[in-house]
């Protein structure tokens, strides 16, 4: 015995793998960012990723395109990919982050970011690569395998405090726009507002996707309704629509998004956690597609939060459904 439970230690620590990741480039909201600075901002968070050595990165073929994620991921041998959406933000970006497991296609974990520095951007890398690792070794946490160590801290760099408004610098601007002041990008980053309707409108009108969005349901207070609605009509690019007939009349979709939103809090945690159900039909009323997903949050905003991710979570599923193996 007094022998064989260092053995047994051992063994059990030799238990947890590394996983095999790709990062694809993120998908631009916008005509501010190209696909090159969408490119250049996923490789910063997959060298990060690998430098903490928890996981291993593989760079992405080039030119693939967002529906062949999950097929080129498994040809690759990879456990997970992720992808995510991304928007301008003042001299940074907003960004939409997806982990999406190989073994299922399903989005295992979403969360939103803004960027304003390479630190920030390389701070995501390490997260990630925290949450990849606890994921694929979660099977072994009760057998006492010891979590990932944790990621080395980035030694400080020049480029470290430089604002990520450079990756945007190779698009020339239509007109100069004055920089916001300080105390107003603040206090976006930390905005509880819902965003207002004719913006989620401005973007799904830019970005038409076939899609036609209903406003959402449930038991939810409607000001967290209009939340879920606009970050749906956000990530889909959908056009808003009063209901399915409005919606298959004059200018019928290829699909009409209805969802509802509950919401529950945790008394003791101070936390909040949303549920996204989303389901696509056809004209004809012929399910497309269902899912359900769930999230939670905690902080000041921790409504707001638990609400995008869960709506993320389910618009992700959506977009990328898992292909069938081959047998």
């Amino acid at each position: 015995m007094l022998f064989g439970c260092p053995l047994l230690a051992a063994a059990q620590t030799s238990l947890a793998g590394k996983p095999t990741v790709i990062v694809f480039p993120f998908t631009a909201n916008g005509s501010q960012i190209d696909r090159e600075a969408s490119s250049r901002l996923a490789t910063i968070i997959a060298t990060q990723m690998a430098n903490t050595g928890n996981v291993r990165v593989l760079p992405p073929p080039p030119g693939t395109e967002r529906k062949d994620f999950l097929a080129v991921a498994r040809a690759n041998d990879c456990d997970y990919y992720i992808t995510g959406f991304m928007s301008s933000l003042g001299d940074g970006v907003s960004v939409v982050e997806q982990v999406v497991s190989t073994a299922t296609g399903i989005v295992v974990f979403s969360t939103t970011a803004q960027l304003n520095t390479y630190a920030d951007a390389a701070g995501q890398g390490d997260d990630l690569a925290r949450f990849v690792a606890r994921h694929a070794n979660r099977a072994y946490a009760s057998i006492g395998t010891p979590p990932p160590a944790a990621s080395p801290s980035a030694q400080p760099t020049s480029e470290a405090s430089t604002s990520l408004g450079k990756l945007f610098s190779r698009r020339k601007k239509a007109a100069a726009t004055p920089a916001p002041a300080a105390s107003t990008t603040a206090a976006a980053l930390v905005n509880t507002t819902p965003a207002p309707q004719s913006a989620a409108a401005a973007v799904a009108a830019t970005h038409p996707s076939g899609l036609a969005a209903i406003p959402v349901g449930g038991g939810a207070d409607p000001a967290l309704r209009e939340i879920a609605f606009n970050r749906l009509l956000e990530r889909t690019h959908a056009e808003r629509a009063a209901g399915s007939a409005a919606a298959c009349g004059e200018h019928p979709h290829e699909a009409i998004l209805t969802s509802s939103l509950s919401i529950r809090a945790d008394p003791a945690s101070g936390g909040m956690g949303a549920t996204f159900e989303l389901t696509a039909t056809d004209c004809a009323g012929t399910s497309l597609w269902h899912g359900s997903y769930s999230n939670d949050a905690g902080g000041p905003q921790a409504g707001r939060l638990a609400i995008e991710r869960a709506v993320d979570a389910a618009v992700g599923a959506y977009l990328n459904p898992p292909k069938r193996r081959r047998g």
